[in-house]
């Protein structure tokens, strides 16, 4: 075997590394982004199951059920407790659409994003709260959410804890 011929061999050994080298760093990289989608994603829904248990302190529970749609008993307070909560839920989704925009959330992410928004957006005191604060939001997020506002209809006032005894009444009845 020439000089030459070593050389060559040299080079092709060579370049099959670099080939490997380079599908290994691309299997690293994709590898990277689902991992880094999958923290994102843990953390947007450790935020929603914060405010959800934020929910469960009394008082908290108390405004926002009040204030949500309007009870004449409202304190002054308890509206003040409502505003902070609906902030943290609109900041919250504002930062979502975000990451969905920017490719790291994925479709079925953003979907219910949407869902949980016109879900709260069918509530009287979330509408309020929203159309007061909408200048502070990124106008990208205000004019996503205007949309759904138009698309959704407010709804009538819903008692959750009786709607809740009577699905476990029905559950219990099909045994």
């Amino acid at each position: 075997m020439s000089l030459t011929d070593l050389a060559s061999l040299g080079s092709f050994v060579s370049a099959v590394a670099v080939l490997i080298s380079l599908v290994y760093l691309s299997l690293q990289v994709k590898q990277a982004e689902r991992n880094q989608q999958a923290s994102i994603r843990a953390t947007r829904v450790t935020r929603i199951v914060d405010i959800m248990m934020d929910l469960s302190e009394p008082s908290l529970a108390d405004a926002v059920t009040k204030a949500s749609e309007y009870d004449k008993d409202v304190t002054d307070r308890e509206i003040r407790q409502f505003m902070f909560y609906c902030g943290a839920r609109f900041y919250n989704a504002e930062d979502s659409f975000n990451q969905f925009r920017e490719g790291l959330l994925n479709q079925v992410t953003f979907d219910s994003l949407a869902a949980g928004l016109k879900h709260s957006l069918a509530q009287p005191g979330m509408r309020a709260f929203y159309k007061r604060q909408r200048a502070m939001l990124s106008r990208d997020f205000s004019a996503f959410v205007d949309k759904l506002l138009v698309e959704t209809a407010l709804g009538p006032p819903v008692d959750s804890v009786a709607q809740w005894r009577a699905d476990v009444a029905a559950e219990l009845a099909g045994r």
